[in-house]
């Protein structure tokens, strides 16, 4: 009981005194999974291409894009690859990420390294598109599309892909165990529960509050399956779907054999480890 009370103490206090993860510490964790974010890509790529629709693209101008937090560009190289007529401005916080964009020559391309909440805030630009791709629930939601609002054209749209509530079932119950069984190797909380909406239903109520209207929106999972429970956690280390959850702990290697034998318990299914990845696309225009 103490121990428990202690625990929750020293959270409370963290949480108070925002002494949480935030966005620097996500950007090292990016950096530090660039060389393998195409992991990620490989397996949640196809899904993104749906939000990049040419049947959404106004026709008869040339098109003003931003891609909001690009990571390592994959929107951006997609667009560049079709007979397009455009512009566009990818833009991320991670400068590891950014450099397996950087050294694509195409003067269609603008590469902007810089947090994207600032660079909303003082661009003059106004953009037709604006592409976001998985990274919602790094950023607070009403500013966010406030900004979008904002730097976007009468009658622009948003192109969005997102996780969703329920994505990495038990995962944060697993890491909420682990904390709570190392409360004194904790450095920083984490919660980015209330970042994420509640599928295409939740996605489409927060862009209709900010005067968007749904022109596309669906749901999405996909299950990916490991033979062992290392192989897991390091899914979740390599791809960024677990970003931040390394900042918790003093020292992250100590702990990763709790972490272990955690999803050993809960995620074991039938001779295999497996771990969703639960999200909604969309296409979104401002009225």
């Amino acid at each position: 009981m103490l121990k428990k009370m202690m625990f929750y103490t020293r959270l409370g206090y963290k949480l108070i005194k925002k002494d949480v993860i935030n966005k620097d510490d996500y950007r090292e964790e990016y950096n530090k999974v660039s060389e393998t974010y195409i992991n990620w890509l490989n397996e949640m790529g196809r899904f993104t291409d749906k939000i990049i629709s040419l049947e959404h693209m106004p026709k008869d101008k040339k098109l003003k894009i931003l891609d909001f937090a690009c990571g390592t560009g994959y929107i951006s190289k997609s667009i560049l690859e079709k007979d397009i007529n455009c512009e566009i401005t990818a833009i991320d916080y991670s400068d590891k990420m950014l450099e397996k964009l950087k050294n694509l020559e195409d003067n269609r391309l603008r590469v902007v390294h810089c947090d994207g909440i600032e660079f909303l805030k003082n661009t003059k630009e106004k953009y037709d598109i604006i592409y976001f791709g998985w990274g919602l629930s790094y950023f607070n939601h009403r500013k966010l599309f406030r900004l979008f609002k904002k730097v976007l054209n009468d009658g622009g749209i948003v192109g969005i892909i997102t996780n969703v509530q329920g994505t990495l079932s038990d995962i944060e119950d697993i890491f909420m165990k682990v904390m709570y069984r190392n409360y004194e190797e904790v450095v920083k909380p984490m919660d980015i529960r209330f970042n994420l909406p509640n599928g295409k239903k939740g996605l489409t109520k927060w862009f209709t509050q900010y005067g968007f209207e749904k022109i596309e929106v669906e749901d999405g999972e996909v299950l990916v399956t490991f033979q062992e429970p290392e192989q897991l956690l390091k899914w979740l280390n390599e791809t960024g779907a677990a970003a931040g959850t390394a900042c918790i702990f003093k020292d992250y290697d100590l702990i990763k054999d709790n972490l272990i034998q955690e999803i050993e318990k809960v995620r074991y299914n039938k001779g295999r480890y497996e771990i969703n990845h639960r999200f909604a696309y969309g296409i979104f225009k401002l009225r």
